[in-house]
């Protein structure tokens, strides 16, 4: 902007694509304090001083004056029309001894502005898609279980193997893991598109802040699933939203998990008989055994002559398989009347 000898500049940049986005502003040697209009924006929102007609003469004009450098400087405003939609404005400023904007110099600030304008989307979506991958990374770490992730038109955004599994019984039965071959995208009960429907909604029904930070989260309450495949299995599932908030706009994500819980009848029933309906390892076997006496992990570690890190892998497999989440509730689970 030095070439074109400015004393000032403000951009506002159309939302972008993305649903949920807003209009950016960005400014170098206005006056915003004595405007009103930015007044209102800093606290509402850039989109609260927007006309209902959009960006008319009118007001761009008067916000134009009230962000002027000096009120009689030279202002030319360039405005370029996005092909998805949406409008970028560049307002430009000189000193009022300086020459007016020529015809040439208009031409090349116009084309200054639509290549502005195309980086900023570019790198707005470049943004998006690293966060989404660092989003599904550290989902995906803290819940080994069924996971599906789905973007606001319920598209998958992310799906692993365990939850493609869960559907697949879920919509057929145990009888359905016969065919080995599982369907290269889940189709979602109609129970989970209600859950889905219900979460996004409530989404809706939201009002977000602006937000002057880099990124704000937010999520919805929980809507619970639960499908009985017979009478010791079933499989429970749980969707809420997660909302992203940056000053580009609220990106809305469904996180879908489902899980398997079992209820084992143990009364007098053997550990060994017990290990085998779950579905345990010889050496998980072991581990549960040395768990209902007591044993502490480094414990076990030293008894079965094994590394602390590989018992806790252990305990966590047999927790899972076992439909608990602590070694107590196993205890509980195994020896009620202990």
């Amino acid at each position: 902007m030095e070439q074109f000898a400015l004393s000032g500049w403000a951009v506002i940049f159309p939302p972008t694509p993305t649903p949920g986005s807003r209009p950016v502003f960005m400014a170098h040697g206005i006056r915003p304090e004595s405007s009103p209009l930015l007044t209102l924006a800093a606290k509402n929102g850039i989109e609260a001083i927007i006309p209902p007609q959009g960006f008319d003469g009118p007001f761009l004009a008067t916000l134009a004056r009230q962000i002027s450098p000096l009120p009689s400087s030279r202002c030319r405003v360039l405005r370029n029309k996005r092909d998805r939609g949406g409008e970028f404005i560049l307002f430009c400023y000189r000193a009022p001894a300086d020459a007016e904007f020529s015809g040439n110099e208009m031409m090349a600030l116009g084309g200054i502005s639509r290549l502005v304008d195309r980086c900023f989307v570019a790198l707005a979506q470049a943004q998006e898609q690293e966060f989404e991958a660092g989003l599904f990374r550290m989902v995906g770490n803290i819940h080994p279980e069924g996971l599906c992730v789905l973007d606001n038109r319920l598209r998958v955004i992310f799906e692993n193997r365990k939850f493609k599994e869960h559907m697949h019984v879920w919509n057929g039965g145990f009888a359905a893991l016969q065919n080995l071959s599982l369907p290269r995208q889940s189709e979602l009960p109609e129970i989970w598109k209600e859950a889905c429907d219900r979460c996004f909604r409530a989404f809706r029904e939201v009002k977000f802040p602006p937000v002057s930070g880099r990124m704000a989260v937010s999520q919805g309450s929980v809507s619970e699933l639960k499908h009985k495949l017979d009478t010791e299995t079933w499989l429970e599932g749980a969707v809420r939203y997660l909302a992203f908030q940056t000053p580009l706009g609220v990106r809305p994500y469904l996180i879908l998990t489902c899980s398997t819980r079992r209820q084992v009848p143990s009364g007098m029933i053997p550990l060994a008989q017990i290990c085998e309906r779950l579905g345990f390892s010889r050496r998980e076997s072991e581990l549960a055994e040395l768990i209902l006496e007591g044993s502490s992990a480094r414990e076990i570690a030293v008894k079965l002559k094994i590394a602390l890190p590989t018992v806790k892998t252990h305990i966590r497999h047999i927790l899972q398989k076992a439909g608990v989440s602590t070694r107590l509730q196993f205890v509980g689970l195994c020896r009620p009347q202990a």
